[in-house]
């Protein structure tokens, strides 16, 4: 069962009780009120007999109390007996039976006349001043001058009337019930409605409440399948808010994880290749015969050979180190004393069989052309091997292809320039983009190999040396790429 049919359940479940004890306590309030009107109703029933029982023993008159009883129980059906007990004697209506509701009461007969006399005495001249006004709104009895009042109350007789009234609990139950009938219809109209609100309610609090579990949900089930760049919405600051604001963290740092350890592979590819490329180009020298033969020859190759395949088990090292580290940033290479010119005399010789094989003509730095710094050996390397192989690469043969360095004020400067192709303009601003080629790379994919990688590895070695580096390009004419680095972390001169 899932999560949103879990909430609307208990939803459901709570609204239900909720409704339920309301309702039911407003039925039993409802009951509880109807019983006491007509307590009250049979109350009252019971005092008119108790004053009408009174008259009648003040008047002597037994058959009034009757007359009026008899009246009664054609007036309310549900008075099913009454018995009236007077001086030993007792007269009953309807049968004594079970299931009644019994009302007794013990009444006596009203109180004597209460008399006023009043004495009023005459002035000196023998006359009384006295009025008596009688009218709808009583007595008035004004006197003037001397007066005596008195009072006198009627005697109160010892005899007593015991009355009995019996109703029928079944019909005085009915009549609670029938007028509880349509309160209680509107109250199962009511609690249906509050029920279909709560369900609606719970419907839609649930999606609300759910939707951001499911698309997590989802999502996860997207990363498991290998999908990392799914994303989840993460608004609100509940925690809801924050689980979704940790997973697209997740997501994200396992998109850069599995993007770094690409572009270390496809580095490292890079990286071996260069080597190789030169490593072949001296193999095929030697098949081919154009290579020199003898000693000298050998000894000048052999080097050249050596240091590629030193070369390439740095890059490798390089790289395991770099795939054991959590990202790029911890893998900051170690800064050493480096000799630009030597650097560039290494790259020469491992790259000069490849130049001589496609018959470019690549010329060393000028003698005497010095600069070193303290910076990571293996950024130069890779920036000027890089640039190199890429000048070899798009340089047609009988090119040539120059190396220069220089100090000029704060900055010290490789270049290689070519007699290349050249880079049309358009090209230009996204010429160190991974894995970018021009159209017309493409079109001679046939015949230069490469992945697009080489000068955007080239491009982050020099940012990470604080440098940059500059191209100058006219299509037909060829290029000049430029490396520059800030002389705050060098130094250097040229001859």
């Amino acid at each position: 069962m899932s999560i949103r049919a879990k909430f609307i359940l208990l939803t459901l479940a709570l609204v239900g009780g909720v409704v339920g004890a309301t309702a039911a306590m407003v039925v039993r309030y409802q009951r509880t009120a109807l019983t006491a009107q007509t307590r009250v109703r049979l109350d009252t029933v019971m005092e008119g007999v108790a004053r009408i029982a009174r008259e009648a023993m003040t008047a002597q008159d037994r058959l009034m109390l009757m007359s009026y009883l008899m009246f009664l129980q054609k007036e309310h059906p549900d008075m099913a007996f009454a018995s009236v007990s007077y001086r030993g004697h007792t007269a009953r209506l309807g049968a004594d039976r079970a299931g009644l509701i019994y009302l007794d009461r013990r009444v006596g007969p009203s109180a004597g006349p209460r008399r006023y006399t009043i004495a009023a005495y005459p002035d000196a001249q023998g006359r009384t001043d006295s009025e008596l006004d009688v009218s709808k709104e009583g007595i008035r009895l004004r006197v003037g001058g001397q007066a005596d009042l008195r009072i006198e109350e009627g005697a109160v007789p010892a005899e007593r009337m015991d009355l009995r009234l019996g109703f029928i609990r079944a019909r005085v139950e009915e009549e609670v019930a029938r007028a509880l009938d349509p309160l209680l219809r509107k109250t199962a109209a009511i609690a249906a409605l509050a029920i279909a609100f709560g369900t609606l309610a719970s419907l839609g609090l649930g999606a609300l409440l759910t939707r951001p579990i499911e698309a997590l949900a989802a999502a996860a089930a997207l990363v498991g399948r290998g999908r990392l760049d799914v994303c989840v919405p993460a608004g609100g600051s509940d925690e809801i808010g924050t689980l979704s604001r940790r997973f697209n963290e997740m997501t994200g740092r396992l998109r850069e994880s599995v993007e770094f350890r690409e572009d270390i592979l496809h580095t490292l590819t890079h990286e071996i290749n260069t080597p190789l490329a030169g490593l072949r180009g001296y193999l095929e020298l030697w098949q081919s015969d154009k290579a020199a033969a003898g000693p000298a020859a050998r000894g000048e190759a052999l080097p050249a050979m050596l240091a590629a395949v030193v070369r390439m088990e740095e890059s490798l090292s390089n790289a395991l180190t770099l795939f054991r580290q959590d990202n790029a940033a911890d893998g900051a290479a170690a800064h050493g004393f480096v000799w630009l010119d030597e650097v560039a005399a290494e790259a020469v010789a491992v790259l000069a069989p490849a130049a001589v094989a496609r018959g470019v003509r690549l010329r060393p730095l000028p003698a005497g052309a010095v600069a070193y710094l303290v910076a990571p050996p293996e950024d130069l390397r890779r920036i000027i091997m890089n640039l190199i192989s890429n000048a070899i690469k798009y340089t047609p043969e009988g090119g040539e292809i120059r190396l220069g360095l220089e100090a000029n004020g704060s900055e010290i400067g490789f270049w290689v320039r070519d007699t290349g192709c050249g880079i049309p303009a358009e090209d230009l601003p996204h010429l160190f983009t991974k894995f970018y080629r021009s159209q017309e790379d493409r079109s001679r994919a046939q015949r230069i190999k490469g992945t697009g990688l080489g000068l955007n590895i080239a491009h982050k070695a020099a940012l990470r040396l604080g440098g940059r580096i500059d191209v100058q390009s006219r299509v037909g004419q060829g290029s000049v790429f430029r490396l520059t680095i800030p002389k705050s972390q060098s130094s250097g001169r040229q001859s």
